[in-house]
């Protein structure tokens, strides 16, 4: 149960391997610190903004109970009745429906306070990643189960294919001193769902599978371990790569008034947009190896954006 200093939850960044983690391929996630969140109970003159999401783990705890043969086993649902009951809200500075993990780290809260046979030391992250995914195909249907995993771990976690999971310790300072990692808000919100459920139609395709299989899962896998590697020149012709094919086969998960920009970017060379996380809105995840010209050009074209410190990653 929820005691009244509730421990933070943060947000994910998952930088490299949407879409394609959902068939197999590599992918790096790592905690975002910018955002969190933590379970507390509804003060006496309860703020709207607290009803609402006491309204939102009602509904949600419907769906667990509707389901109570596939949740029974792994939570506690009688004490998170009760506590929602009494007045559990889930108090998050994490947007929703913008790619950085507010429903992971929710699923993250509630298995942490009413999971069952937690593991009390290193968790067996394999384990832990499916019970998470059941809880978060709640909000989205089929979850790979990574984001909640993230928020969870609170660490950067690696998998590596063939639900082959590692924690990571990511040496950026080096990086980012030659590079720089931002994120463009895209003022709107986008919806993971359907974008996900298209892109498993698609992948019913065989031609767009193979483009998947073939040429989206090794440049992702490139870009993670050269990142990982701090190898900046293989970095850079792979994001570049990764970023041509996002823009070329994913472009209805482009925001329409960012196309332009992601396009320039690949033009000049300058830098380079990806999704983050399923796109439709949200955020987009950009690399660049001069910031300040940059920053300069997305300031001028009046972009709204944030650049990602080492501190806010780790």
């Amino acid at each position: 149960m929820v005691n009244k200093e509730s421990e933070l939850f943060h947000g994910k960044l998952l930088l490299f391997g949407e879409y394609s983690v959902l068939l197999g391929s590599m992918a790096l996630s790592i905690p975002f610190k910018m955002f969190k969140a933590n379970f507390a109970f509804m003060h006496v003159n309860k703020p709207d903004a607290e009803k609402k999401s006491n309204s939102e783990l009602k509904k949600y705890f419907k769906y667990l109970l509707s389901n109570s043969n596939v949740f029974e086993p792994i939570l506690n649902l009688s004490n998170l009745e009760k506590d929602i009951n009494s007045g559990l809200f889930f108090d998050s500075s994490i947007p929703i429906s913008y790619g950085v993990g507010s429903s992971g780290a929710l699923c993250a809260a509630i298995y942490k306070h009413y999971g069952k046979n937690k593991e009390n030391n290193e968790p067996n992250l394999r384990g832990l990643k499916q019970r998470l995914s059941l809880l978060e195909s709640g909000f989205h249907g089929k979850s790979s189960g990574l984001d909640p995993l993230i928020s969870y771990v609170n660490k950067p976690v690696l998998f590596s294919g063939d639900d082959q999971l590692e924690l990571v310790d990511l040496q950026l300072d080096k990086f980012l001193e030659n590079a720089a990692v931002f994120l463009i808000d895209t003022q709107q919100k986008g919806d993971t769902a359907p974008l996900v459920n298209d892109f498993l139609l698609q992948c019913e395709s065989i031609d767009f599978r193979n483009k998947i299989v073939e040429e989206l899962i090794p440049v992702t896998q490139q870009c993670i371990n050269s990142f990982c590697k701090n190898d900046i020149d293989n970095f850079f012709k792979s994001i570049q790569s990764l970023s041509a094919f996002q823009y070329q086969n994913f472009i209805n998960k482009i925001p329409h008034a960012y196309r332009a920009l992601w396009k320039t970017g690949l033009d000049s060379n300058k830098f380079w947009l990806k999704l983050c996380g399923s796109g439709g809105g949200g955020y987009l995840l950009g690399f660049t190896g001069n910031m300040k010209e940059t920053e300069r050009f997305l300031s001028k074209m009046n972009f709204s954006f944030h650049r990602i410190t080492c501190s806010s990653m780790k």
